[in-house]
């Protein structure tokens, strides 16, 4: 089980937390193992263009006719679907005219070839195969790419749930710290008796209260640190848990859209990944469909076979060199396998092609809503600020008119609850703001981090 590292020193940056998930994410380090299942892949099916060395010895031991035949060849299949061989053969003893595989003393060389006609001659089984595989060298990168967008998107929402969680915590502890500085003003007031003694009891109270609430907020802040330290890692790919005295000083980098949807589209268009998968997919179907319009075509092959003696004729009807040229014909009359699988192929295609329409709507509108989501959340960061003012001029005249005897303890603290509760809603809106920034750069089909 991996040790937890040590907290970095200084305050954390976003950079330091994307540059991690980049390098170091174990999720995304799996990920990227596609490079090496592609290329398996496309190495395993280049295996059906391998050269095969076949070897054959046998002999009729008891019978009219009593001999051995022996042969070694060497096949190869062609790029163009057509196959080659060539090799030796020999035989030994006497053999009927009708025996094919008959050969003077010495024996002979052979080599022929087989040319389909129609059936495998534009593509076949093998072809497809490294067709797809080639294919799929290509399709891992998008798979990659889409993978570490998303870490990313996630890395980054989780380092700024942490800084809003540490901002949190600090209003909690100021607002604990009002109450506590506080406390010894009232006893002092309670003791000369100008105020009652359950105002005392009431800020004992108080600070248990707001006790609970920091107790609350500091065990928010280390779940959101525990989160991090999925993404961030050290040089031995432990974890790191962020500390309080790694967090900066607050939600500040503001995201703007400094661009138009239409100029959005068309970026989201080049770079998001899992549109070019989507195209890479449609043409492996394509190479399937391809293969099952070639099995629904008879299967005409052209044969060649030469033979060359290496010695003199035992048998006259033989000659020192030899000819065989011919061909094979067959048809499945039905065709209902290859029929199937053409059915099957255009479904595939036309279901792919119906998923890459809708992936285009669905990037337009995670666009649409990301943009609309950082407007929005621009304007409530504004209000916000404007209410923390606000609630600050209160608690500041409510703590004079205390401090006249105008006004009571009960005034003061609602006025510090209202200020606590406006600088916590201006953290959520600068974090929302923040957040829908993250989902609109992956919309994009962006990695970085602003």
């Amino acid at each position: 089980m991996a040790t937890r590292a040590a907290a970095p020193n200084g305050p954390l940056q976003l950079d330091r937390v994307v540059e991690s998930v980049t390098r170091r994410y174990p999720p995304l380090l799996m990920a990227m193992l596609e490079r090496d299942f592609a290329s398996g892949r496309l190495q395993q099916a280049m295996g059906s263009f391998d050269t095969r060395l076949s070897a054959k010895v046998g002999g009729r031991l008891q019978g009219f006719y009593e001999s051995t035949v022996a042969s070694g060849l060497l096949e190869q299949p062609l790029a163009s679907g057509d196959t080659v061989y060539g090799g030796y053969r020999v035989s030994d003893g006497f053999l009927p005219d009708y025996y094919g595989s008959r050969t003077q003393d010495n024996g002979e060389f052979v080599f022929g070839g087989r040319m389909p006609l129609l059936q495998n001659r534009a593509t076949d089984a093998r072809r497809t195969a490294v067709r797809k595989a080639q294919i799929g060298v290509n399709l891992a990168e998008p798979k990659i790419l889409g993978a570490k967008i998303e870490y990313v998107r996630r890395a980054t929402r989780a380092y700024y749930k942490w800084v809003a969680a540490g901002q949190k915590l600090k209003v909690a502890r100021e607002l604990l710290n009002l109450a506590s500085a506080r406390q010894d003003g009232l006893q002092k007031a309670v003791d000369r008796e100008f105020l009652a003694p359950v105002a005392l009891t009431d800020n004992q109270r108080l600070i248990k209260q707001r006790g609970i609430y920091v107790a609350r907020a500091e065990r928010r802040l280390q779940e959101a640190s525990l989160i991090l330290s999925l993404y961030l890692r050290d040089t031995d790919d432990r974890p790191i848990v962020a500390g309080e005295a790694n967090l900066p000083e607050g939600l500040i980098a503001l995201p703007k859209v400094a661009t138009t949807l239409d100029v959005d589209l068309a970026a989201a268009a080049r770079q998001r990944p899992d549109l070019a998968e989507l195209h890479l997919m449609i043409a492996q179907a394509q190479a399937e469909r391809d293969q099952a319009d070639n099995l629904t075509l008879p299967e005409l092959s052209l044969l060649v076979e030469g033979a060359s003696s290496l010695s003199g004729s035992p048998y006259k009807d033989r000659e020192d060199f030899e000819l065989f040229v011919g061909g094979e014909l067959k048809l499945p009359l039905q065709r209902r396998g290859a029929r199937g699988r053409l059915q099957q192929a255009i479904a595939k295609l036309n279901g792919l092609r119906i998923e890459q329409r809708f992936a285009r709507d669905r990037i337009v509108n995670e666009i649409r809503d990301t943009r609309s989501a950082i407007k929005a959340a621009r304007q409530q960061v504004q209000d916000a600020g404007e209410n923390v003012s606000l609630a600050g001029q209160l608690v500041a005249a409510e703590q004079r008119a205390f401090d006249l005897g105008r006004s009571d303890l009960l005034r003061v603290q609602l006025r510090e609850v209202q200020l606590a509760d406006s600088r916590v809603l201006n953290i959520d809106a600068r974090l929302g703001q923040l957040l829908a920034g993250a989902d609109y750069r992956a919309a994009l089909g962006s990695i970085g981090s602003k």
